[in-house]
């Protein structure tokens, strides 16, 4: 090495050097600038703080997709399971009608269906949340049978002390005008669902459909269809029930009045309320909410399962006292030999009578997180 000329080594290795000044000057410039964007988050710590942050909310904007379709299929298998069986529906009508003579004068408005246990949710200021009982413990029958029945239905899932639990909401008690707003999709599939229901679970002539509802069932316009859910006499107690895209302008003086113990009138509308109005919020992530109450649920999956279970949904028992005398047989079909339920989502001409209903299908618009199938109409 002594004798090496420094002139002739750095010709020999000038490529070596070259790339090692290169690499040197790169790692210089980006520490520089790591440097400058530190200073200007606040130092080290803020800035590794804010990239960690960063870094976070990224992994979670891609794998949140994944778990939101996860939870999407667990509410979905839930649903499925628990609303084909009549006695979860049957669980919260007489959990619902027991709280009413257990806790009065607190108003109880909804019930959370779990596997053991049945938590109904009560309104009413100085009064408790909630009154939880065991399904083993409820009646046989629904309790005080010539009362006014509850009339329960399905909203989504809700979790309740670590239990995933079916929610169910009575629309017997409470304002006459049942408001569904919010994020459009989730709000059309969820009228749909709840239309669905309420027209496998109340006498036929009790449900009447305006136009705007379902893009396969054309009904009448607003005021035509107001006038003849008007028109309606309540059956076996229950009023009749009006599902519109929208409520009729000029409001009717009957839904803007304070309501009574029994309207003669409830309505179902997506869009917002006027009058007395319970109102139904939904959001983008397939959430429900009732403003003004602590119940929050997932109903994004509503409408599948209910495709899935319409069949097998039990009729509303009629508070009447023939209820009472059947004792034991609480789920006894007291609807009148051969009634069918409105055609809610029937396409087509109508039948001839006496002729056999044959299931027909209408798809419901696409759910917040996944696409509905086809609404099945069961055969009466």
């Amino acid at each position: 090495m002594r004798n090496t000329d420094p002139f002739v080594w750095f010709r020999e290795n000038s490529d070596t050097i070259y790339r090692w000044l290169g690499i040197a000057g790169a790692a210089l410039l980006l520490f520089l600038l790591l440097r400058m964007w530190a200073m200007r988050w606040g130092g080290w710590r803020a800035a590794w703080a804010r990239l960690r942050r960063e870094v976070a909310v990224t992994a979670y904007a891609f794998a949140e997709p994944l778990r939101a379709w996860t939870r999407y299929r667990r509410a979905l298998r839930l649903l499925v399971r628990r609303l084909g069986n009549p006695a979860t529906w049957r669980d919260a009508e007489r959990a619902l009608a027991a709280a009413r003579l257990a806790i009065a004068p607190a108003r109880p408005y909804a019930a959370l269906v779990g596997i053991d246990t049945v938590t109904v949710l009560l309104a009413g200021r100085g009064e408790p949340e909630s009154w939880t009982v065991d399904r083993a413990e409820l009646p046989s029958v629904t309790p005080e049978a010539a009362d006014v029945r509850p009339i329960v239905v399905a909203v989504g899932v809700a979790e309740h002390d670590g239990e995933q639990s079916c929610a169910f909401l009575d629309l017997a008690v409470g304002p006459p005008v049942l408001s569904v707003t919010g994020e459009d999709r989730a709000s059309g599939a969820l009228v749909q669902a709840l239309a669905a229901q309420l027209d496998v679970r109340l006498p036929r002539p009790l449900v009447v459909v305006a136009e705007g509802v379902h893009r396969h069932h054309a009904g009448e316009p607003v005021r035509e269809a107001y006038r003849a859910a008007r028109e309606t006499p309540p059956r076996l107690g229950i009023a009749p029930v009006l599902v519109a895209a929208e409520l009729p302008d000029p409001l009717p003086p009957e839904l803007a009045a304070p309501p009574g113990d029994t309207p003669a009138l409830r309505v179902l509308v997506r869009g917002p309320g006027r009058g007395y109005v319970r109102t139904l919020l939904t959001d983008q992530y397939g959430r429900l909410a009732v403003p003004g109450t602590p119940l929050l649920v997932r109903c994004d999956a509503l409408g599948r399962a209910i495709a899935r279970v319409l069949s097998g949904i039990p009729p509303v028992l009629p508070p009447a006292p023939a209820a009472e005398a059947v004792g034991g047989l609480g789920d006894v079909d007291l609807f009148e030999e051969g009634e069918e339920s409105a055609e809610v989502f029937r396409t087509g001409p109508p039948r001839p009578a006496g002729s056999a209903a044959a299931p027909v299908s209408a798809p419901l618009p696409p759910e917040t997180a996944a696409p509905s199938p086809a609404v099945k109409r069961a055969a009466p």
